[in-house]
């Protein structure tokens, strides 16, 4: 029950500043969808700065900030803002139908391993027992000693676990499982509804959702309680804020995006590098609307501030590093370059993604240059240049041995960004 009024918590905070945002002009499903996802990076975002800025271990206070916000932002929502429209047609019932079925395989794989993967004991779990059970001594998880976890990695996953164990006042595993569940129909939602309210089909949408959400890869992935599935749902809800701005004449999503692409920042340091690349192509795109730069550089700032302040203050080095262009005892070398350059190409034919990457392939062919024009060519960017880093990191930093790292990392890369490739080749085809 504590938990469900902490989503209640999420959602109004959320909900209450999108509705400044947009006037009360979005469909009101995907302003729900999209409020709740927001609410829960203001909640991990208040969990940052009290118990880690502040070192601060009094659970009342993050709580506390978020019911201050929501407060503030009931009395800047003044009587001349409308309501959200309500409009549920016989598709949103489709719509919600099946969210209620997704929820099916994804509460199941959850409640077969409700400690998530390996990756939620080692790194993001672990973590936000440190924060909150080891209080004002956190800082013992940025050991150098404890680096297999990650210790240079942000914080959003665990510190909205962090804020709703605050709120039930004790730590329950219950919630990252609850959590990484939420995450996967928020994605499933704001995929469905989104490219609803785009393109107004129906079944595409479905399709769409079902697909990226029911792989039984994916379905395994989510319930890992990883932060590469905050990682998508982020950066989902940035590009389709993003694309809603343009098709609905609601210049301030384009400030919501930059909110969302700030937030993504903090779940890993792969979500700084594509925030990074998303909002330079942004801001290359909007470069005629002068005026609105300066709110989006804002709203990107303001919602980076954490990843500054921990990346540059708090985290320790990356132990786990070895530049190869300058080593002597572990360089690069071509056969590990042509590794990282041919290895994809099995993944993609993998078993585990059923198919996935030859129904992309075949969506890009048809879409054709559409897929590279305008927002679309911003998001088509955006995932080129975003793998191209990756896998020049793979090249430059030899401290793992590359087949290895490959197989264990490359996927979960990925399956991030499938959200996104569903929704960039879906709008182009539709």
């Amino acid at each position: 029950m504590i938990y469900f009024l902490g989503i209640l918590i999420s959602f109004a905070a959320g909900f209450l500043l999108i509705r400044l945002l947009t006037d009360g002009r979005l469909n009101f499903i995907l302003h729900i969808l999209l409020a709740l996802a927001l609410g829960l990076g203001i909640n991990g975002t208040a969990a940052f700065y009290t118990h880690i800025l502040l070192n601060q271990p009094n659970r009342f206070i993050p709580i506390g900030l978020v019911l201050f916000l929501i407060t503030y932002l009931f009395f800047l929502n003044n009587k001349n803002i409308s309501f959200p429209k309500f409009s549920f047609t016989q598709a949103h019932g489709w719509g919600l139908l099946t969210l209620g079925v997704l929820t099916i395989p994804l509460a199941v794989s959850g409640l077969h391993y409700p400690l998530g993967g390996w990756d939620a004991w080692s790194c993001w779990s672990l973590k936000a027992k440190f924060i909150f059970l080891g209080q004002e001594n956190w800082k013992d998880m940025l050991d150098p000693g404890l680096w297999r976890s990650n210790t240079h990695y942000p914080l959003l996953w665990p510190l909205i676990n962090v804020w709703f164990w605050d709120l039930g006042g004790h730590f329950d595993q219950t919630v990252p499982m609850l959590n990484s569940i939420i995450f996967a129909l928020l994605t499933a939602g704001i995929l469905l509804f989104g490219l609803l309210e785009l393109t107004g089909m129906l079944l595409p949408s479905l399709f769409a959702a079902v697909i990226v959400i029911a792989l039984p890869f994916g379905v395994t992935l989510y319930t890992s309680q990883y932060s590469d599935s905050l990682l998508g749902l982020y950066l989902l809800s940035a590009f389709i804020c993003l694309l809603l701005a343009e098709k609905n004449k609601l210049p301030k999503l384009k400030i919501l995006s930059m909110v969302f692409l700030g937030l993504m920042s903090f779940t890993k340091n792969e979500g700084l590098i594509v925030s990074g690349i998303a909002v330079l192509l942004i801001l290359w795109h909007e470069r005629s609307h002068k005026k609105e730069l300066k709110n989006l550089v804002l709203a990107f700032a303001i919602a980076l501030l954490p990843t500054i302040i921990f990346t540059l203050f708090m985290a320790p080095k990356n132990e786990a590093f070895i530049n190869g262009l300058t080593s002597t005892d572990k360089p690069t070398d071509w056969s590990r370059l042509m590794i990282i350059l041919v290895y994809p190409w099995f993944e993609f034919i993998s078993g585990k993604w059923n198919c996935f990457w030859l129904l992309v392939a075949g969506g890009i062919l048809l879409s054709g240059k559409k897929l590279w024009q305008s927002t679309l060519g911003v998001i088509g960017f955006s995932l080129i240049l975003y793998l191209g880093v990756v896998m020049a990191y793979y090249d430059v930093n030899t401290f793992f041995e590359i087949s290895w790292w490959l197989s264990t990392t490359l996927s979960r890369i990925l399956f991030a960004l499938v959200p996104t490739i569903a929704l960039w080749i879906g709008v182009a085809l539709l």
